[in-house]
């Protein structure tokens, strides 16, 4: 439930040429940046990343970490399974790799910190590329920035990134080795990137001095579950017949509210995702059904987005129903949400 992690420490540039040495590498900076990949030619420690600081004579030298790949010593599509046996191995490596390089890089020293935590969790299916295809039509919440297209789903923040994605079709872009590719067939893989971690040690109350205090499981599920509700709408995905069934055999709604809800289902679909009907929304689009109608400024478009969003979370995805639809000759009627398939299977 872990793909990589970075630590990082503050240092001046007596440090930066003691690394340089150490390695036996020219490090010469691009805009105060420097990037090493694969610096001790082994699997785990993926790369080497040093910034000048702005306005300042200080250096951050940061380290990104595969763990699982550094306890085997080899290419993996495996996640770190975030144990207290499992944490304790790999802190006698991490120090053992370290001190290699040279014995300031201990973990010991009290200087670093943990900068960057990526949880994940992955499961494989047939259907992946439809799944990562049906997510890329969901919302970009607020804050987020989001890059949606078929493969991905990818929105961004100044503190977290969320990604959902086909692990094969990412693997396929790159020159990762063939044995690697063909392990990631058929696996879809959600990730919750941590940006910046203080937020997550003030929240689960873990020390800032202890390096590895957010690599426990229980916290991992939790931010994980969390930012999957969030991004990916709850509710299975069902073809449009099949939706209006279940909408239709909704008990205690009256059909007012059913043949609205059914209305917002078609033009979720003709605009082809929750953004870019968002974006009808704003623009007072024709396509846009009358409840919803009368974006004249920015205030009447926010009231109109609440009411919408809300139309959905209460009449589509607390029904179980996912707002975006199955497409037409997909073969089949009803597909589960990734939700159920990597927390509950």
């Amino acid at each position: 439930m872990l793909d990589t992690f970075e630590i990082a420490l503050e240092a001046g540039y007596s440090t930066v040429k003691l690394l340089e040495e150490a390695l036996e590498v020219d490090i010469k900076f691009t805009n105060n940046f420097y990037r090493l990949i694969n610096p001790l030619e082994q699997p785990g420690m993926r790369a080497i990343n040093i910034t000048k600081q702005q306005n300042s004579q200080k250096y951050r030298i940061a380290i990104e970490v595969n763990p699982r790949e550094l306890l085997i010593e080899e290419e993996s599509i495996d996640l770190f399974l975030c144990n207290k046996e499992n944490v304790e191995v790999l802190y006698r490596k991490l120090e053992e790799e370290l001190t290699y390089i040279h014995r300031y890089f201990s973990l010991t020293n009290g200087k670093w910190c943990l900068s960057r935590i990526d949880y994940a969790m992955q499961f494989r299916t047939p259907y992946v590329e439809l799944y990562t295809t049906l997510e890329s039509k969901g919302p970009i919440r607020y804050h987020y920035e989001g890059l949606q297209k078929p493969g991905s789903t990818y929105n961004k923040c100044k503190s977290s990134t969320i990604n959902a994605y086909n692990k094969d079709d990412q693997l396929s872009k790159t020159n990762s080795s063939t044995q690697l590719k063909t392990a990631a067939k058929n696996l879809y893989r959600f990730e919750c990137q941590c940006l910046k971690t203080n937020y997550l040690r003030k929240k689960f109350d873990i020390y800032y001095n202890d390096l590895f205090g957010l690599f426990r499981e229980d916290i991992a599920l939790s931010v994980l579950k969390a930012q999957h509700q969030r991004h990916i709408k709850t509710g299975d995905y069902y073809s449009y017949d099949e939706a209006e069934k279940q909408i239709r055999e909704m008990k205690g709604k009256q059909q007012r509210t059913k043949k609205k809800v059914l209305e917002v289902l078609r033009f979720i679909e003709a605009a082809g995702s929750l953004p870019s009907a968002l974006q009808a929304i704003r623009n007072d689009g024709d396509s846009v059904p009358e409840q919803f109608r009368g974006a004249y400024s920015e205030r009447s478009y926010e009231i109109l987005k609440d009411k919408f969003n809300a139309l959905i979370r209460e009449q589509l995805c607390k029904e179980g129903i996912n707002p975006i639809l199955l497409p037409n000759g997909c073969g089949f009627t009803t597909l589960p949400n990734t939700y159920a398939e990597l927390f509950t299977a």
